[in-house]
């Protein structure tokens, strides 16, 4: 029963995380279409002083209280559950606060002496709430899954994300009818966020009112509780590093933030004839010169990431998904079951991965034409940068599977030192790269590729050195390769010759599936093993 119940906790999160994905996905394609490249350069901006800002104050809640709460839930201390949530809250609203009044201090001296953005301003005055809204949620999410129910957290996400949605690309579509001003259009959408935010801990705020997961009978039994400063006290030591991590997690948007924008206005000041021949499309579109830094940045962050990360995204829903079982592994110091599940984890990886990294590459032109067929400018710009980071697109995959088995492991400390190692790497490679004309914003998708792939090398460095087992992988990566190129070409050879005459959505459509279809096939011929104990496994957790 209790195996039972963490698989069903498991699955509720992996669905809402899902879901949570894939309306964030379909958020920022209408989004980016309403503002454009400049637009969603204001946007993006609030969103990547958010991100730090939020890991400092809210990233580990919801982790080290899981962990705090389960524990002592497990030892029958009930007493001690309800007060450190109690305690939590206070702190929460406290590092809450804080990092909305962070937010508001450094926007005026931030957006225009730093990040060459003013007209950012108004978007990230209204993402500031957002820190102290978030706070309190993690709270709530920690303490119901320490108390291994994960619906609370699952509900409030699917809530943030459907209003945000909802309510983000209607405002900005209003504001921007009434006002034609992309500022405070970008802000629009920006308040739908922070709203999504409000919603989302209203109800699970109200659900903690109909029941608190601690029974009568349990709290009659429970001891005495601790004393809030000892509670506190171990709260902080144990998410500290957790913090660490989700800095070094963000520094790489943050970067992008700092570099993008100056730099290509400086390559623009230093060859403006260049960029007036190169970005005509724009320029006629109505985009001013001195605009150029901010257009390209957004059209970047705001299409080509938000494309891009999904790849990665699905990867790590495998990841999370594999994790139990892979610290379940360390901690029996089980050699064999540790083998087996970092076979599965990573064939996993390469998979999933490789399939949508090359074909992604393969159609980044007919999909941005698609999705952004009222932005062709921006569509345009944003096509070689989405090819580079699809090709390379991987590493990034592999870097989340390595960092959930670091952690796994109890190794909390490898994926920051090598988080800050690749952003390193990726803020030497943005300084050179960004001001050469001839890449301009690619320069930004070879420093990613860059930063991940010096991380990957270094933290297979550090599993050889974790884990003395042989798991093969070149095998897994050639076969998975092998038929992922297969799928590309097939799908690729479709487009431009066997469904030429369907309509855009159709031909592409039936050009991924013709791709789907032969990956599957070449799948199953050349690794049917890896199939068959990965449906055994998925029929053994069931049982």
């Amino acid at each position: 029963m209790k195996n039972k119940s963490m698989i069903e906790n498991a699955a509720i999160l992996f669905i809402a995380m899902g879901i949570s994905k894939i309306v964030g996905a379909i958020l920022k394609i209408p989004l980016a279409n309403i503002l454009g490249g400049l637009g969603m350069s204001y946007f993006s901006s609030a969103y990547s002083v958010f991100g730090p800002v939020f890991a400092l104050t809210t990233a580990a809640i919801p982790t080290v209280l899981t962990k705090i709460i389960a524990q002592n839930a497990a030892a029958g201390k009930f007493k001690n559950v309800r007060k450190i949530r109690k305690v939590a809250l206070k702190t929460a609203a406290l590092l809450g606060f804080g990092g909305t009044v962070l937010i508001l201090v450094i926007t005026v001296p931030f957006t225009r002496f730093v990040a060459d953005a003013p007209k950012s301003i108004p978007s990230m005055l209204i993402i500031a709430p957002s820190v102290f809204f978030c706070c309190i949620t993690a709270v709530y999410r920690g303490y119901y899954e320490g108390l291994r129910n994960t619906l609370p957290t699952a509900i409030s996400q699917v809530i943030e994300a459907i209003v945000k949605s909802a309510l983000g690309v209607t405002l900005a579509y209003i504001v921007l009818l009434r006002t034609a001003s992309l500022p405070y259009a970008a802000a629009a959408a920006v308040l739908g966020i922070t709203i999504s935010e409000i919603a989302g801990l209203l109800y699970i705020f109200l659900r903690s009112f109909k029941s608190d997961g601690i029974s009568k009978e349990e709290l009659d039994f429970s001891p005495p509780p601790e004393s809030g400063m000892r509670l506190l006290k171990k709260f902080f030591v144990e998410a500290f590093p957790v913090t660490l991590g989700a800095l070094a997690i963000n520094l790489n948007s943050l970067i992008d933030l700092l570099t993008i924008t100056n730099c290509i206005n400086f390559a623009v000041n230093q060859n403006r004839s260049f960029f007036l021949r190169e970005f005509t499309y724009g320029l006629q579109g109505g985009i001013a010169v001195e605009d150029l830094g901010n257009f390209i940045y957004g059209s970047y962050t705001g299409i080509v990431t938000s494309l891009f990360t999904l790849i990665p995204a699905m990867t790590g829903m495998l990841s999370k998904s594999a994790l139990p079982a892979v610290a379940a592994a360390f901690e029996r110091r089980n050699n064999a079951l540790l083998t087996s599940n970092l076979k599965i984890l990573f064939k996993g990886t390469f998979v999933v991965g490789l399939p949508l990294c090359l074909g992604m590459a393969t159609l980044s032109e007919p999909i941005l034409n698609l999705l952004y067929s009222a932005k062709p400018a921006e569509a345009y710009i944003c096509a070689r940068p989405l090819l580079i980071l699809s090709l390379g697109g991987i590493t990034l995959s592999l870097t989340g599977t390595l960092f959930s088995i670091f952690l796994a492991a109890g190794r909390a400390d490898l994926p920051v030192k090598l988080m800050l190692a690749g952003s390193t790497v990726k803020l030497v490679l943005n300084l050179r790269l960004l001001r050469i004309p001839e890449l301009n914003i690619s320069g930004a998708a070879i420093s990613t590729v860059g930063c991940y792939t010096v991380i990957c090398i270094l933290g297979f460095i550090c599993l050889s050195g974790l884990v003395k087992v042989k798991l093969g992988l070149p095998v897994f990566f050639l076969k998975a390769l092998f038929n992922s190129a297969a799928c590309a070409a097939f799908a690729l050879l479709s487009y431009n010759f066997i469904f030429i005459g369907q309509g855009q959505i159709i031909r592409l459509f039936l050009s991924i599936t013709t791709g789907a279809v032969i990956y599957s096939a070449g799948t199953f011929a050349l690794d049917r093993e890896m199939l068959m104990s990965y449906i055994i496994k998925l029929r053994k957790r069931r049982a």
